[in-house]
């Protein structure tokens, strides 16, 4: 089932924060992807000519299995259904130029393939969401460490937090965030993203 948003979480790891020289934010940044930018393990990631520079980021995705509106934190992990291994694609020359001049960067973000995600495995064989370990690797160099315990916002403030302001669907789908490592990807590369008893996802870079 396709999802009708990709809910998207920025600078909710301290390390991504200071390697891009962002303030610490004081409540959740929020921004979307379609769902027509995603791709599974195996799929290409395609860039055109005019993409610029393209960048890597490992996150921790959340499946719904049901919809909620004002979801209370306590409650919040009975909505997830699934977790995967994301990998939020960005142009990030798109990106940083939209930004300077005050514009959407939706673009940037949302291309067609800039959205890999691992096939999801059910949230209960999971062993604790709060202690996963995330890598990223690139031709076979590790370019991405993180932890999600070295998250600002917890999974279940940003489902609290998000689900104030628009109703989560069931099938929608939630990227909690990077941490530090981010970096280039060219034609050729094969990028492998990771996460402890979630999955593995694997894509080449055309």
């Amino acid at each position: 089932m396709r999802p009708s948003k990709i809910i998207c979480i920025g600078w909710n790891y301290r390390s991504h924060l200071a390697e891009t020289n962002a303030v610490l934010p004081k409540e959740p940044i929020v921004f979307f992807k379609p769902p027509s930018c995603l791709i599974g393990d195996g799929d290409n990631i395609v860039t055109v000519n005019d993409t610029g520079n393209i960048h890597h980021e490992v996150e921790l995705a959340l499946i719904f299995g049901k919809s909620g509106k004002n979801i209370r934190e306590s409650d919040s992990l009975s909505y997830v259904s699934h977790v995967a291994v994301f990998n939020d694609i960005t142009a990030r020359d798109m990106q940083t130029k939209a930004r300077s001049e005050g514009n959407p960067w939706c673009l940037a973000k949302g291309m067609d393939t800039f959205g890999p995600m691992s096939r999801p495995v059910p949230i209960g064989a999971v062993k604790d969401i709060h202690n996963l370990d995330l890598e990223l690797s690139v031709n076979g160099d590790v370019k991405q460490n993180g932890n999600t315990s070295m998250m600002i916002f917890t999974v279940e403030k940003l489902i609290a937090y998000v689900s104030r302001f628009m109703t989560i669907e069931k099938g929608d789908i939630m990227a909690t965030g990077t941490p530090e490592g981010i970096g280039p990807l060219v034609k050729g590369d094969v990028v492998i993203a990771k996460i402890d008893g979630v999955g593995e996802l694997k894509n080449k870079v055309i």
